[in-house]
């Protein structure tokens, strides 16, 4: 065996020995890693060439790093090596690998993200550009768009526009901004700002997994500020996160894996469930009949990320308690009527569009429907009615209304639930689904944001003055949204919708980014999918499965011969049954690796 460092042939200390960790990221975030390797010092000039004259000062005051390769007959790794502790006779030292190095590095720590520069938008100016070209992704290159938008605390509709008829005949017409619409304030694309990230902290990204797929190429950030603060930076509207935070973060949003070559300066990018499925199976044929089966005690919990239930983090927008109600879906499955079909519930239901406001024995008015094909529940939510009718009966005025009613999906961003168990583990997206919500009926459904921090002048008139708003400086401002958490940020999630400029079913309305993949008709005659689904708990598409779902409570340990050390990452077929490995160490001495090594596995549950 043989440890290069800096490019040098280091000498081992004799007798040496050492055991290297091959962990699976999916259970710890890390890599590859060995425990204590040392190395002499005193008399040996082959590694006082290499570590220098450094002391326990410099251990002490800094990390101390070098580049290290280990070499050995089917096995090579390249990665760092950093000093855990000196003396005058030797140096101890650690190698990290892959993830594992990475996480040790800490280039991005105190860089945040809202402090960047990540562009701002072609044009804040309502003339310099048409709503169809400002609504159209393409025409920025995919880089952003000027969607209309509600302040929730004004209620003011930003980037407004009408719809002007040319001729109803011909069926031609075209959007002009309003009035009212004083200036643009955009929403940019996740794409392209992540690929602003990088190119603002020097870094080049590699992608192309990510922009091979349309469905993630449309992901749009909502998070915007009103134009009137003229905050057009992108960063701005970002949370206080640091580099490191945002794509960790982004991971679990995705589903993949951001890797940093710190050298290099290079990121690349790739689905989980891609690089897992291209894996092919191991099977450890020369098993050693040692092995344990234990039973996991409360307090030793299995740390694998699929065997925890992910769930989007809470909002506390009007819209959530729709989104994400695992609680409500559970108490009422008594009350559930179920259809095999979407066009099936709609067929059976869309009497109720309109609704007398009587709540009559057996009707489905009550009920929780759900649609197998598009696994989804929906109840019906009135949201708006006119007067009927008024009766006077011995002197009793009632008035009876007609309701207008949506069909309205229920749970669709719930978690992806493993387990039940109140004590279960749970791990939080924050990057999280828009709310969208109807406005005015003449405008329709409009991306709705709240945000820390003082409101715009909503263009009050009149002699009252408790209408007015008291109006504040942007430093104040800001100081007043940061003071709870002591940052300095509008927003502390990232709000996510998809919108690649179709539209569902909106006729002359405003354009809004979709967040459900399931658009209904408003009189409730069809429904179509919009082309990405933001849930996580739809077991029919690629979001919402489970890539291995193991035991969580079983833990084995085998040791086994090998001359090489497995992928750690592979489906390992032992003894006739399928296994999920954590982790596998193996010993190195000076004469390399041992064939005996040790892994610890989880089986895999069979359907």
């Amino acid at each position: 065996m043989q440890i290069y460092v800096n490019n040098k042939l280091a000498a081992l200390k004799k007798g040496t020995s050492f055991e290297y960790v091959s962990e699976n990221r999916l259970f710890s975030g890390s890599d590859g890693y060995t425990l204590t390797i040392t190395f002499p010092l005193r008399g040996c000039p082959e590694n006082i060439a290499i570590f220098g004259h450094i002391n326990r000062a410099d251990v002490a005051a800094k990390k101390v790093i070098f580049d290290c390769e280990i070499r050995d007959k089917g096995f090579y790794k390249f990665g760092s090596i950093t000093i855990t502790e000196i003396s005058e006779v030797e140096v101890k030292t650690q190698f990290l690998e892959g993830r594992s190095e990475q996480n040790f590095d800490k280039t991005f720590d105190k860089v945040y993200i809202n402090e960047l520069d990540l562009g701002t938008p072609p044009t804040t100016y309502k003339s310099a550009i048409t709503p169809a070209n400002a609504w159209y992704p393409e025409n920025s290159g995919c880089k952003c768009v000027a969607l209309p938008w509600v302040n929730d605390y004004s209620g003011n509709i930003q980037n407004k526009a009408e719809h002007i008829v040319d001729d109803a005949l011909q069926n031609k017409s075209h959007y002009e901004w309003s009035e009212d619409t004083t200036g643009l304030s955009w929403q940019p694309y996740l794409l392209y700002i992540t690929k602003n990230i990088c190119e603002a902290v020097g870094y080049a990204a590699d992608f192309s997994k990510w922009e091979e797929v349309e469905e993630y190429r449309y992901l749009l950030i909502c998070n915007t500020l009103p134009h009137a603060w003229y905050m057009p930076g992108f960063a701005n509207a970002l949370p206080h996160w640091t580099v490191e935070e945002y794509f960790e973060k982004l991971e679990l949003f995705l589903g993949g894996e951001f890797d940093f070559d710190h050298r290099g300066k290079r990121i690349t990018f790739a689905f989980t469930q891609a690089t897992l499925a291209a894996k092919r199976p191991v099977c450890l044929k020369s098993v050693v009949e040692e092995h344990s089966t234990e039973v996991k005690v409360d307090d030793e919990r299995c740390e694998y990320l699929e065997s925890k239930n992910l769930v989007y983090k809470d909002c506390d927008h009007e819209m959530w308690k729709f989104y994400s109600c695992d609680w409500f879906i559970k108490g009422w499955q008594n009350r559930v009527v179920r259809y095999n079909s979407m066009r099936e519930l709609l067929a059976a239901n869309k009497g109720y569009a309109n609704w007398d406001g009587q709540h009559h024995r057996n009707s489905q008015i009550d009920k929780l429907l759900y649609a197998a094909d598009c696994d989804a529940y929906f109840v019906i939510r009135a949201m708006s009615r006119t007067v009927k009718s008024i009766t006077s009966i011995a002197g009793h005025v009632r008035i009876h209304f007609n309701y207008k009613c949506i069909l309205q999906p229920v749970n669709l961003f719930g978690g992806r639930i493993i387990s039940e168990d109140e004590d279960a583990e749970q791990v939080e997206i924050e990057f999280v689904p828009a709310w969208i919500d109807d406005t005015e009926p003449k405008y329709g459904k409009a991306l709705f944001l709240s945000f820390s921090s003082y409101d715009e002048d909503s263009g009050v008139q009149g002699e009252d003055e408790e209408k007015y708003p008291f109006m504040q400086t942007h430093g104040v401002s800001s100081l007043a949204a940061g003071e709870k958490e002591k940052k300095s940020e509008y927003y502390d999630r990232i709000y996510i919708g998809w919108y690649d400029g179709s539209n569902y079913y909106q006729g002359s309305r405003l354009p809004y980014p979709n967040v459900e993949n399931i658009v209904i008709a408003d009189d409730w005659s069809n429904f179509s999918y919009a082309h990405f689904s933001l849930r996580i708990n739809d077991r029919q598409v690629k979001r919402g499965q489970i890539i291995h779902n193991i035991e969580p409570k079983l833990k084995t340990t085998f040791k086994f011969l090998s001359e090489t050390i497995p992928d750690v990452r592979s489906v390992f077929l032992i003894r006739g049954k399928r296994y999920i490995c954590e982790k596998i160490t193996a010993t190195f001495t000076e004469n390399g690796m041992s064939q005996l090594l040790k892994g610890v596995f989880y089986p895999i549950k069979e359907n």
